[in-house]
């Protein structure tokens, strides 16, 4: 308890060095826990829809295995809409919702908010029974659902209703056709709240994809019930095994799609974390340049307390206390700064893109490395002056001037 109040007492003699250097160990861990709470927001929304979502299994495109989802699934090509009769063939499988989505930027007047990122959006053409049955969670705000569902018809996720100012009635050119919106959604906090919805042929005519005489008609998502989910796997397998589709498409179960998408967040906060080490070697340098200076302002003051009997062990105690009251103080302050700056990120995102469905999460595991990787800071930088001042010789330090 001596050596707590000594240090407390010693690092509140000098409140602006000390306030300088908690600020800046505070700003390096705030800027560490802002961009971990990005990665972390992402796995969290896609988590919560994938929770959400009736589905077992996707198929995409081979192009898109490595991130098997829709957004992904529509830039890496298509396969032939032929392969939904061989897939309801297979034994385990209980309903296939085949569809074809496209990324577009609506032509318009006037958009309420957002750039150009905010006026990406995705249409996604899909069968009747899609939007009851695979995104249930969704809820209409205001017009219909037509059935049956077909035609030249829209229903508009609720970010991009308010990002392009739409109202039912509203026409939207998308590919070679024009659409009229039929339905808004409810905001879900989704990527569905970045998604159009219109019937599967529909879209498939609009961007030339639809099925004719010469050729089946263009696919590039496709979402499976089964009936046993235990053999999904088995089932996944199977369907990638369908002869002539081989090497044009992959199926997945959505455990193995939350996986892939896991590692991929993995490296993307290992990236995140090499960004936030440089602020962290700051802060370290910070701690112990102010250390260094610290015990060579307070020589004289610890060769009279060597003096007095004082025990080396302690006066090395006192310094990594005070380093490490100092690293804590500021690693609380940093975690606060974290998360008013993952709120500030995720203002960011929804004023850039238009929509709110990407949100930056601090989660306690976050705040609890914050408060840790603070503390080693502290106790690293602590380390070096600690040794020096204790193993300073007596006689030298009382004379030192």
């Amino acid at each position: 308890m001596e050596v707590l109040r000594l240090a407390a007492g010693n690092l509140t003699r000098r409140r602006i060095r000390t306030a300088l250097t908690v600020m800046g160990v505070a700003i390096a861990i705030a800027f560490t826990v802002g961009i971990l709470s990005i990665s972390e927001g992402f796995m969290t929304s896609f988590e919560d829809v994938v929770e959400k979502q009736d589905i077992d299994i996707v198929v995409v495109p081979k192009g898109a295995a490595a991130m098997p989802i829709p957004d992904a699934a529509s830039a890496a090509g298509d396969f032939p809409d032929t392969v939904v009769a061989e897939i309801a063939e297979i034994d385990n499988v209980s309903a296939v919702y085949p569809t074809f989505g496209h990324m577009f930027i609506p032509e318009v007047e006037e958009m309420a908010s957002g750039g150009a990122l905010g006026g990406m959006g995705m249409v996604n053409g899909v069968p009747d029974g899609y939007l009851d049955d695979v995104l249930s969670y969704l809820e209409l705000n205001e017009g219909v659902i037509p059935q049956p569902w077909e035609g030249d018809v829209l229903v508009v996720g609720s970010g991009m209703a308010e990002v392009y100012l739409l109202g039912i009635g509203s026409v939207i050119t998308i590919g070679t056709s024009d659409f009229e919106v039929v339905g808004i959604l409810k905001a879900s906090g989704t990527f569905d709240d970045a998604s159009y919805f219109a019937p599967l042929k529909a879209v498939q005519e609009a961007y030339g994809k639809g099925p004719t005489e010469e050729q089946p008609g263009s696919l590039n998502y496709i979402a499976i019930k089964v009936d046993d989910v235990t053999v999904a796997e088995e089932t996944a397998l199977e369907i990638n095994e369908i002869e002539g589709f081989q090497s044009v498409l992959a199926a997945q179960t959505m455990d193995s799609v939350v996986d892939k998408l896991g590692e991929l967040l993995g490296m993307a906060r290992s990236i995140h974390f090499a960004l936030g080490a440089v602020s962290l070697l700051i802060g370290v340098l910070f701690i112990l340049s102010t250390m260094l200076m610290a015990v060579s302002e307070r020589v004289r003051e610890i060769g009279t307390m060597r003096a007095i009997g004082v025990h080396r062990s302690f006066v090395f105690q006192l310094i990594i206390i005070e380093a490490t009251i100092t690293s804590v103080v500021a690693g609380i302050f940093g975690c606060i700064g974290g998360i008013i700056l993952s709120r500030l990120i995720t203002v960011g995102v929804a004023e850039s893109m238009g929509v709110s469905y990407v949100e930056a999460v601090v989660t306690p595991r976050i705040l609890v490395l914050g408060i840790v990787i603070a503390l080693i800071m502290g106790i690293s930088a602590g380390l070096y002056p600690a040794w020096r001042i204790a193993q300073s010789n007596i006689v030298k330090a009382l004379r030192y001037e």
